[in-house]
């Protein structure tokens, strides 16, 4: 095998000014005394590492204010990090952002579309969207049992009750969420004492079977020839319809 000193001997007059530069030495970390505490070890280290922080977003900014290279980053964005992401990405993300909301929506709609609908079957065998007459026994069940319930104290003999009955018996129909029934006063003798009921036609609004508000006579109907609209709008005041009610509205 060659000597390889004497080989480079005879080579080195070929070689560049650049190749006879001396090689500069790596720094090798200086060697801790016994007593170091290794402090300037730790600090070197995080000038290290802030160096390369700051490296980072130097070219992070650098990339972002040139459009890195005219445009070539197109699709992608740079991290805080130093990192590329595909826009892509983001704009999948946010399409399951809304997805999410969506079914989110969706779900809620359809819980209430079910308690609406077990609603309406409950209130539909408890009597809703009839009007009928109970007995005085039968109060107490009929008032409490609805959240909403439209009581006519009548007298079978008096006209104005039986206009009464054809407008209450309307609303029934159209205010589902409230139960109409009308009790006879002269068989309910208790319950009309215990309501102060003086004049007939009297109509008593129930919420929760407490009494909220009453419509006596024709009392702020204009007459006998009031619209059903105009005592539903009435009772709407003392909430004792849940529905929209239109003052104007031909029943």
């Amino acid at each position: 095998m060659a000597d390889w000193a004497s080989s480079r001997a005879k080579t080195a007059r070929y070689d560049t000014e650049a190749e006879r530069r001396p090689v500069k030495p790596h720094l090798a970390p200086q060697k801790a005394s016994e007593h170091s505490t290794g402090f300037t070890s730790q600090v070197a280290g995080m000038m290290a590492d802030s160096i390369v922080d700051k490296a980072i977003k130097d070219r992070t900014a650098q990339l972002e204010n040139e459009g890195w290279n005219g445009g070539y980053n197109n699709g992608y964005k740079v991290e805080a990090n130093g990192e590329m992401k595909s826009k892509d990405e983001d704009k999948d993300g946010a399409a399951a952002d809304e997805d999410d909301d969506l079914e989110a929506l969706r779900a809620r709609r359809r819980k209430q579309m079910k308690e609406m609908q077990e609603k309406k079957q409950k209130n539909a065998a408890l009597g809703h969207g009839g009007y009928d007459e109970i007995a005085e026994e039968e109060f107490l069940k009929v008032v409490t049992s609805s959240n909403l319930c439209v009581v006519h104290f009548y007298h079978r003999h008096f006209e104005k009750c039986k206009i009464m009955d054809m407008h209450l018996s309307k609303c029934a129909k159209k205010f589902f969420g409230t139960r109409f029934v009308k009790l006879n006063a002269e068989k309910a003798p208790f319950f009309v004492e215990k309501l102060a009921v003086r004049t007939l036609p009297c109509v008593i609004v129930f919420i929760d079977g407490v009494a909220k508000g009453r419509q006596v006579g024709f009392e702020g109907l204009g007459g006998e020839e009031f619209a059903t609209a105009q005592l539903a709008w009435k009772l709407k005041e003392w909430e004792g319809i849940e529905e929209e009610v239109d003052p104007d509205e031909e029943f």
